[in-house]
């Protein structure tokens, strides 16, 4: 019985008769002579397909990569950078040329004015050493502004969203004639000369002071200089206050703005974010004090001036009333932040200032 059992032959795997004699090592399957033949067959046409993939592969290789879909990305971002960069640079040719063409117009316009002062004088005859002395310095004024290249720099916009730092022009702090010399400056016809005038009163101070008249009248009663500040504060519109110089003793008083975040801690007109005059042509800019004319004695004792904050164009302006001159001052923002107060700081031994309106 064992005997036979171990005669009987495996089917074939194909065919399903006995007799399968062959058997295949891979798949261990059992196969008849004729099914193992077309089995081999089959296995041959399976690896001429796996080299035709291997084939197609090394064909692949030796040719050029096909483009990475990210190579489009990097593409379009490239055109697109390379766009914003060149309209940043056309508005900072434009904004470049516009104030380069406004400080030569106000030159001109200047200029025009001491024309027709000449032409009048030679006509009357009616000129002095006096007159020759005052055109002579404003035309060697005008000779060193024509000459003297504008105060513009170029910042670079890293608070911009695209990751490639953008450029832009940085106006001067006063790029204007009108703003950094002794002439007179033509007041626009604009609205925001014709706002009422803003109830201010003085509030915090530094030194020997004096206040009375509920805060409008502050007086020096020391030997050192003392600084006051307005009760408001200034971040837009258009402000307008009215001071009289009660008494003006070895110098004027300081009229401008400080940034409410500087408190009042130095003794002298040094605080980063001061800006204003301290007569029509001493200037004051960011703490330092800058020479505009060869004049400290315009404002005098009973003089009215009009301290204008426009917070829209971030500019300050004073108006004196007697020689009905202005003077116009831009604000760098960063060095004089938002919100702004009024700041007056007033000589030693008397020197006096009122608020009007």
């Amino acid at each position: 019985m064992a005997s036979s059992l171990l005669n009987i032959k495996q089917s074939c795997i194909k065919c399903d008769k006995g007799g399968g004699i062959a058997i295949c090592s891979g798949c261990q399957q059992q196969f008849c002579v004729k099914h193992f033949i077309e089995h081999r067959q089959e296995l041959a046409t399976q690896m001429d397909h796996v080299g035709q993939q291997h084939d197609v592969l090394r064909r692949d290789l030796s040719e050029e990569i096909v483009e990475h879909p990210l190579l489009i990305r990097i593409n379009i971002w490239e055109q697109e950078s390379i766009t914003k960069i060149q309209v940043a640079a056309e508005v900072a040719r434009v904004d470049l040329q516009q104030l380069v063409d406004q400080t030569k117009d106000e030159l001109k316009t200047s200029v025009d004015k001491i024309t027709s002062e000449i032409q009048l004088s030679q006509e009357r005859d009616d000129y002095t050493e006096i007159d020759l002395k005052k055109w002579s310095n404003k035309l060697k004024e005008f000779r060193t502004l024509l000459e003297t290249p504008v105060n513009i720099d170029i910042l670079f916009d890293n608070h911009s969203q695209s990751s490639i730092d953008l450029i832009k022009i940085n106006p001067p702090l006063h790029p204007s004639i009108s703003m950094y010399s002794s002439l007179e400056y033509e007041l626009p016809h604009s609205q925001k000369f014709n706002v009422p005038y803003t109830q201010e009163r003085f509030d915090k101070y530094y030194g020997p002071v004096l206040l009375a008249d509920k805060g409008c009248a502050a007086k020096n009663i020391g030997d050192e200089y003392s600084r006051i500040c307005g009760i408001n504060q200034y971040s837009s519109g258009v402000h307008r206050i009215v001071f009289r110089i009660d008494e003006r003793t070895n110098s004027c008083p300081f009229l401008g703005i400080i940034s409410s975040l500087e408190g009042l801690s130095l003794r002298k007109i040094t605080l980063p974010s001061a800006n204003g005059w301290s007569d029509l042509e001493q200037l004051v800019v960011n703490g330092k004090s800058l020479n505009i004319g060869s004049s400290n004695q315009i404002i005098q004792s009973g003089d009215e001036v009009t301290l204008i904050l426009d917070c829209e164009h971030r500019e300050i302006l004073l108006e004196h009333h007697r020689t009905n001159r202005f003077v116009r001052q831009l604000i760098d923002i960063e060095e004089c932040p938002f919100p702004w107060k009024i700041l007056v700081a007033l000589s030693p031994r008397n020197g006096s200032i009122r608020i009007l309106a």
